[in-house]
Formats: C-alpha cells, sequence, structure tokens
C-alpha cells in the first residue's frame, strides 16, 4: 500500500505551502512523498523548502511542448489588455490556456504518471490537523475513497453545472441522474489507475489529445470529471467505497475570517476531520490563519480519543450514496 499527496502552488501561496508540507511531515508516514507542482520560474523557490519527502516538478515538465508558457509570449492579437493567461497552445492557440485550467491539466498529467494505490490531492491552503494514513482512503481491496456529495450542485450553482456538463461532454455519455453530485473538497483522493482510465477515455471520444481538449475548455473541473468518470464508466467494484465527508473542514470565499469568526470556526471542527482549509482567496488576515493552524491542533492533541482509527474507517456501499 503507497500513498503520494500532489499539492499545485505557485510563489504567491508559498508561506501557506510551507505550512502544509510542515504538517504533511507531522501528520503522515515517512515514506509518504508530497508533490508539488509549480511554474519552472517559481521551483528554487520551493526547492529552498529543503525536505527529503517534497519532489518539485515544473510545470513545463508535466506539459507537452506545443504549450508555450505566457511568459514567452508577446500580447496576443484579439485577447482584451489585463486578461491574463497561462500558456497557448501551438497547435490551437484559441482560445489561450487560463492559470486555472493549466494547474487542473498539470494535477490530472502529474497524478497518471504516478506508481501508487493513492493519490491524495491537496491545496495550498489546506493544512493537516490529524494522522493521515492511507487505510483511511483505500479499503483492504484495493478500492480508492471517492468522495461524493449528493445533490451537492444546486441549481444556482451555475459555474458547477457547466462543469458537469463539460464532463458528460468529454467523457461521451448522457446525463443520468436526476440529481447532480459535488466531488469537490479540500483533500480529494484519486486512483492513479482511474486518472490513466478517465484521459484514456476523453481521448477515445474526443479523437484528440486530452490536453488538448482539457486547454481549450472554459469550463472544467478535474474533480467532477474524475468523479464523474468513477460513477458511470468505471467496474462496480471501484465504486464501492463512497463518503459524503470531505473530511476536510472548510471555509470557502469570498468573505475573510475575523477573529471571532475563526474561534467559531475552529469549534465547529469534527471529530473525523483531518484537515482545515480556509480558501485562499478569502483574504484572511494571516494572523487569523496562524491562530486557526495553532488552535486546531491543540484540539486535535486535545482529544485524540475522538478521532477514528484508519482501521475503523468504513467504506460507505453505494446504495447509502445514491450512485447510478
Amino acid at each position: 500500500m503507497t500513498l503520494a499527496i500532489v499539492t499545485t502552488s505557485h510563489k504567491p501561496d508559498l508561506r501557506s505551502f510551507a505550512r502544509l508540507h510542515a504538517s504533511v511531515l507531522e501528520h503522515t508516514n515517512p515514506s509518504t512523498q508530497h508533490i508539488v507542482a509549480v511554474p519552472a520560474i517559481d521551483a528554487p523557490l520551493f526547492e529552498s523548502i529543503g525536505s527529503a519527502r517534497l519532489t518539485v516538478v515544473s510545470e513545463r515538465a508535466a506539459l507537452p511542448k506545443r504549450f508555450i508558457p505566457a511568459t514567452r509570449l508577446a500580447r496576443i492579437p484579439r485577447l482584451p489588455r489585463g486578461f491574463r493567461i497561462a500558456a497557448l497552445n501551438a497547435t490551437r492557440p484559441w482560445p489561450p490556456i487560463r492559470g486555472w485550467i493549466l494547474q487542473q491539466m498539470v494535477k490530472l498529467a502529474v497524478v497518471s504518471e504516478l506508481q501508487v494505490d493513492v493519490a491524495l490531492i491537496i491545496d495550498s491552503d489546506v493544512l493537516l490537523v490529524r494522522p493521515v494514513d492511507e487505510s483511511t482512503f483505500r479499503t483492504s481491496d484495493g478500492v480508492v475513497r471517492l468522495y461524493r456529495l449528493p445533490d451537492g450542485i444546486t441549481p444556482d450553482m451555475r459555474r458547477h453545472l457547466a462543469q458537469r456538463a463539460k464532463a458528460l461532454a468529454l467523457l461521451g455519455v448522457a446525463e443520468t441522474e436526476s440529481h447532480s453530485p459535488d466531488y469537490i473538497a479540500g483533500i480529494v483522493s484519486w486512483d492513479p489507475s482511474l486518472v490513466r482510465d478517465m484521459l484514456a477515455r476523453i481521448e477515445t471520444t474526443t479523437g484528440r489529445h486530452w490536453q488538448d481538449c482539457i486547454g481549450q475548455s472554459l469550463d472544467f473541473s478535474e474533480f467532477i470529471t474524475y468523479g464523474t468518470y468513477t460513477m458511470l464508466l468505471a467496474e462496480p467494484a471501484r465504486r464501492t467505497f463512497v463518503g459524503e465527508r470531505s473530511l476536510s473542514h472548510s471555509h470557502w470565499g469570498p468573505t475573510p475570517l475575523t477573529m471571532a469568526a475563526a474561534h467559531r470556526f475552529v469549534d465547529t471542527l469534527a471529530p473525523d476531520d483531518l484537515a482545515i482549509h480556509v480558501q485562499s482567496n478569502t483574504s484572511t488576515d494571516e494572523t487569523v490563519l496562524r491562530f486557526i493552524a495553532d488552535a486546531a491542533a491543540a484540539r486535535s492533541r486535545a482529544r485524540p480519543e475522538d478521532a477514528p482509527s484508519p482501521s475503523s474507517a468504513q467504506p460507505l456501499r453505494e446504495a447509502r450514496s445514491r450512485p447510478t
């Protein structure tokens, strides 16, 4: 059984990433490797962390050569001033590739190359506060946990709905559910072999390389696409471990947390939450973030008996998670 943690990051998130990595060192097995993918120009900064358990991957190494970084481009015609892009596909230059799409592509490329049983996807603004063991995310017969919140995408979540529609189109399947489950969380576990199968499916459906298809997408979610693939196309046995708890206590943007709100946030940390997550675009003050990190860690240490042991983690069967 093997576990790797994968994060995509960049220079503005270096401080929060360093906190995340310190928590990885504290709360995971010494054999667990933490892989971070960053823009090439930022790689030396992340390498300066100097951890034997940290592998820094340049985005350039994870992408085809036909993807030209924006730093090597002059201004693109037809593109409004102030419109920020991350790269250009030389074989299909329009639309250019935006940063958040590029990060997702890099994440998929890195995981698809991993020869481990479980890839745990964790963002830079997440912090582990309790021990993380592979058995929490993988059954003894090899099924990797899928986070899936039934009816998690509501009619007013237009971007999420567009991302689900894109996933269905890329995978070449029709909508078969009357509800829209959500697969996005601060901590998400993937089976690298299923990621490889999913990318192969996209290439079969579209007749193109998966990077080209995703790169020109305006709405795309790697988590929604992976979850949709697993539930609709993977072998039934591969979707028998489905959980509705994200295991990450999250505060999503855009409102920053005040110190009073931070106290309430920590107080509602559930016994089985493995991490805290304050989304970076909330612009929460650094002092508040440090308080949350320290208080959550202290709370976890004070109540170790409340934390579920890895061996006691039981898969939620399909009947409980309303699969299709």
